[in-house]
């Protein structure tokens, strides 16, 4: 068992600050991009944003899923609370492809568990968020709004 930074109760109790916030705001999902905030929610602790990884925090109330690459996943299952499932890494295959984007991927993997209509919400000014990743995202969500959802978690 790893040892947290905080206890369990902390990472929920800032989720449900998170998710009050994110009601308020008629956001039915949250795409953390900003790496301090990813860190702020799982406990995820890894120099692993040098490719595409988010976190997704659902409105409803299940564990968020942290997503990046493959091989950076084994750093999830170390540093981060969530279980084993919710640790996601995307094919090794899409990493510095200029025909192929990790983007792709994500959107398609948002699409499967449901979670692509509605509204949401994606750190716009996150400093590692491409413009061509959340285009690449935007495209693959076609039934979602999409809505800047800067400063909900680090006003």
């Amino acid at each position: 068992m790893i040892e947290l930074p905080f206890g369990r109760e902390e990472y929920r109790r800032r989720l449900n600050t998170i998710r009050a916030e994110m009601q308020r705001r008629g956001l039915d999902i949250l795409i953390v991009n900003d790496v301090a905030n990813q860190h702020y929610i799982t406990g995820y602790d890894g120099w692993s944003f040098y490719t595409p990884q988010v976190v997704i925090v659902p409105l409803d109330d299940v564990e968020p899923v942290w997503i990046g690459r493959a091989m950076d996943a084994a750093g999830g299952l170390l540093t981060a609370w969530m279980r084993p499932d919710n640790i996601v890494g995307f094919p090794e295959d899409l990493v510095q492809r200029p025909d192929r984007h990790p983007m792709d991927w994500i959107a398609d993997w948002i699409t499967r568990r449901g979670w692509a209509k509605g509204n949401i919400g994606i750190e716009l000014e996150a400093y590692y968020y491409s413009a061509k990743a959340h285009a690449h995202l935007v495209a693959g969500l076609p039934n979602a709004r999409i809505e800047d959802a800067d400063l909900l978690i680090n006003w």
